[in-house]
């Protein structure tokens, strides 16, 4: 229990800290109620396995043990940081002294510093909270319904209500996204060619900003609106517009869904999910991660002009997305390149936009997701290498495996692969192209050795984890954070 009390006794501190100087700041006010919230979840972590043990004699049992142990190892690298920055506060001696306004602006630079870092480590615990083993995530009872999505975080929030909405019955959850759907949709929402290969167009609606994800189905000449095909391919994807219409917007480089509809195109007849984006974007439409990868001026490539840093932030926002989405019980098994848009905010200068930034990252393009509970079952790969490249072999070849959450892993690494590289895969086309999936599997882990160069041995031992995944190794969350977040997370730390 060792690593337990020292978050607790540290956060304690910490919150005495962020209560003394909250009177100054806004943002300590904030940080101290969300700190209150922490450490409230880790003294009910302690209590259910002191309980336990009560319960088995003095001691725990064997399962409890491993999972006792598994919940330290997965929250070491937080209680190192949270020591960390509870030495700071002591070594300055800001807690033994008056809190008054005067020191307050005179430190204040420092202080907002801290309040930063303090802001970090309540991020990531959130998102940690999220893939906690679920016998651990049903003992955090919220406050109330406000205060736990004020002060627990936004993750932890959205993924309470994607679990709420997945326990739903299902005439309940069918008659929740009954509410989402519209019959008539607007003409603006129901163009064509409203996505290319490299961008999606930023449209209005009801006064908001959104992107639309499109997924088109081959329907029987018979199956029109009252044919059994549409109804449960309707209700699959209102199952799916509820679940993402649970999630706070921006939220772990994710959009909320605000509404779905059907467009009956006699050429392309499509289901529609509506995204609201998390702020005004600037240009008018939405460029794919793989898009700035390969960008030209005229027959020239684009040099890349942003940081480092920039590349390590964007790797760490979307394991972050893959980590909340396996959290929640989601798969997501369409992941490349052209499913991670980059969103640039119309008020910032051109210094943060491309080229001379990589603006946000956010996860889109699912294929229609289903939860675990409802199966996943295997689809035809794609005949392009270079589509293929993003799939795990596993799920390639005449029998692929069901789908699980090593494969969206994998698919992540080839991301971060060619997001590391800067480089579309493209360029590789003598290794890739005429390579079976096997053979494509060891290219991409060997191309990586080249990661080192750039962005150092422990991004590239991070992608080759990823690419390296077997064909039965359905990957935990509390795995994943201990092989490819908490890395991430040290070194966006060490080069800020």
């Amino acid at each position: 229990m060792d690593i337990f009390q020292t978050i607790v006794t540290s956060g304690e501190l910490i919150f005495h800290f962020l209560e003394a100087y909250s009177a100054h700041s806004n943002e300590a006010r904030s940080l101290a109620a969300r700190f209150k919230w922490d450490i409230r979840v880790l003294q009910q972590i302690v209590q259910h396995f002191d309980s336990r043990r009560l319960q088995n004699q003095g001691k725990l049992s064997e399962p409890d043990q491993k999972l006792l142990h598994e919940t330290a190892e997965y929250l070491q690298t937080l209680a190192a940081r949270v020591s960390a920055s509870c030495t700071r506060i002591q070594a300055q001696e800001w807690l033994s002294r008056a809190t008054s306004k005067v020191l307050w602006f005179h430190r204040r630079k420092e202080l907002q510093s801290l309040e930063q870092e303090l802001f970090e480590w309540t991020s990531r615990f959130d998102v940690r909270l999220v893939g906690l083993p679920p016998e651990l995530k049903t003992i955090i009872s919220p406050i109330s319904e406000e205060q736990d999505d004020a002060a627990s975080g936004k993750a932890l929030s959205s993924n309470r209500r994607m679990h709420r909405i997945q326990a739903l019955a299902e005439e309940t959850r069918l008659a929740e996204s009954r509410d989402l759907f519209l019959e008539n949709a607007p003409k603006t929402l129901q163009k064509t060619h409203l996505r290319t290969d490299s961008e999606y167009s930023i449209l209005e609606f009801e006064g908001k900003q959104v992107i639309l994800e499109s997924r088109y189905f081959a329907l029987a000449n018979d199956s029109g609106p009252e044919s059994l095909d549409y109804r449960l391919l309707k209700a699959d994807v209102g199952r799916f517009a509820s679940s993402l219409n649970a999630i706070d917007s921006g939220v772990v480089s994710l959009l909320k869904c605000v509404g779905y509809f059907y467009n009956p195109d006699p050429e392309r007849p499509s289901f529609n999910l509506i995204h609201s984006l998390p702020f005004p974007p600037s240009p008018a439409t939405a460029p794919t991660l793989k898009s700035l990868i390969a960008a030209q001026s005229g027959s020239r490539r684009i040099p890349p002009l942003h940081s480092l840093d920039q590349r390590y932030r964007v790797a760490l926002h979307l394991s972050t997305a893959v980590l909340f989405l396996h959290g929640s019980d989601y798969l997501h098994k369409n992941i490349s390149s052209e499913s991670v848009i980059m969103l640039f905010n119309a008020q910032n200068d051109s210094s943060l936009k491309f080229p001379n930034a990589l603006g946000k990252p956010y996860l889109v393009n699912f294929e229609l997701i289903r939860s675990f509970a409802l199966g996943s079952h295997p689809m035809e790969p794609p005949s392009d290498w270079k589509a293929r490249v993003y799939i795990h072999p596993a799920r390639q070849g005449p029998r692929p495996r069901s789908f699980i959450k090593s494969y969206d892993i994998y698919s992540l690494g080839v991301v971060l692969l060619e997001l590391g590289l800067w480089r579309p895969l493209e360029r590789f086309d003598s290794e890739l192209s005429s390579a079976d999936s096997r053979g494509m599997q060891k290219a991409l882990i060997k191309i990586a050795q080249e990661l080192g160069i750039t962005m150092g041995k422990r991004y590239r031992e991070t992608v080759q984890w990823c690419l390296g995944l077997s064909d039965d190794e359905d990957i935990q969350p509390a795995v994943l954070v201990r092989e490819v977040l908490s890395k991430l997370e040290d070194i966006v730390e060490a080069v800020s």
